[in-house]
């Protein structure tokens, strides 16, 4: 599905009654799986509703509710899992405050909808001339590789080889940022087979949950100002500047992801030049 076919299906999240999905065979099958998704944390020492949250959020990366689809009705999920109503209730709500689901009264549980990639990209949240709008970004992939240097990413992600992807971050056509993602090279080797393109306007923690399962759930984020590298310095350099050094100082985030369990997913760094619009700062809350 193309970002504009998902940006199409998810404002019908916007709507009073919102979107049923697929044929009821269709529908079954889904819980099914979600049935079976709980049974197999049955050991586990977590509370029924958390399992049931995890199965859900499962569930939602494997793509069997879609954003905007509309979830079956809490006893219906209950009979189907074999949990109590109040547990389901319960696991709803934490994925409700999650930003995962709406729930909305009268009319049922809807699966969040994707925003524009302005709002997605989330830590490229510029403020706009009249203080509130967020104003366009366009992210452009730079390079793709393998590397074995060590760094933050490598104590967080505790692998051996990375596969780091630069891309370049147009705000507004204003001004460029600069992003490092880092991911372990053996889980998600296929994405070495992508077309680079394809990295250009696509959210990374998307396709690491959509196509790997395993989406980013929480995060934690430093923050420092700093002086930047020659090299991403020469990145951020513009054929238009003019002022030496105007790129040699800024703002560095770098952010740790995890994904279920709080398994460590992806490492983050963006370069943020000095002098530019004010920056919202996103919410800890992914999906």
């Amino acid at each position: 599905m193309t970002p504009a076919m998902a940006m199409e299906r998810s404002s019908s999240i916007n709507t009073e009654a919102g979107r049923d999905t697929g044929s009821g065979r269709d529908r079954l099958a889904a819980l099914e799986r979600l049935r079976v998704r709980v049974q197999r944390a049955a050991d586990s020492d977590e509370p029924r509703y958390s399992r049931l949250r995890a199965a859900f959020l499962d569930a939602l990366a494997a793509g069997d509710w879609s954003p905007g689809d509309k979830l079956p009705p809490e006893t219906e999920i209950a009979r189907a899992v074999g949990l109590s109503l109040g547990t389901v209730q319960k696991a709803l709500a934490r994925l409700a405050s999650d930003r995962v689901v709406v729930r909305r009264h009268g009319h049922g549980t809807f699966v969040s909808g994707e925003a524009s990639h302005s709002n997605q990209l989330l830590h490229f949240r510029f403020v706009g001339d009249d203080g509130s709008a967020i104003v366009p970004v366009y992210a452009e992939a730079l390079d793709r590789c393998v590397v074995r240097v060590r760094g933050p990413w490598s104590e967080f992600l505790q692998a051996s080889n990375f596969i780091r992807i630069r891309r370049r971050i147009n705000v507004a056509d204003e001004f460029d940022c600069i992003s490092e993602y880092y991911i372990d090279a053996d889980k998600f080797a296929a994405v070495l087979e992508l077309p680079l393109s394809e990295l250009d306007r696509v959210i990374i923690r998307n396709l690491l949950a959509n196509r790997f399962n395993a989406p980013a759930l929480t995060i934690s984020q430093r923050i420092a100002a700093s002086s930047f590298s020659p090299g991403i310095q020469k990145l951020l350099k513009r054929p238009k500047q003019k002022v030496p050094g105007e790129n040699a100082f800024g703002i560095v985030f770098e952010i740790f992801s995890y994904t279920h369990h709080r398994a460590p997913v992806s490492f983050q760094r963006i370069f943020i030049p000095a002098g530019v619009r004010q920056l919202e700062i996103p919410s800890p809350h992914l999906r």
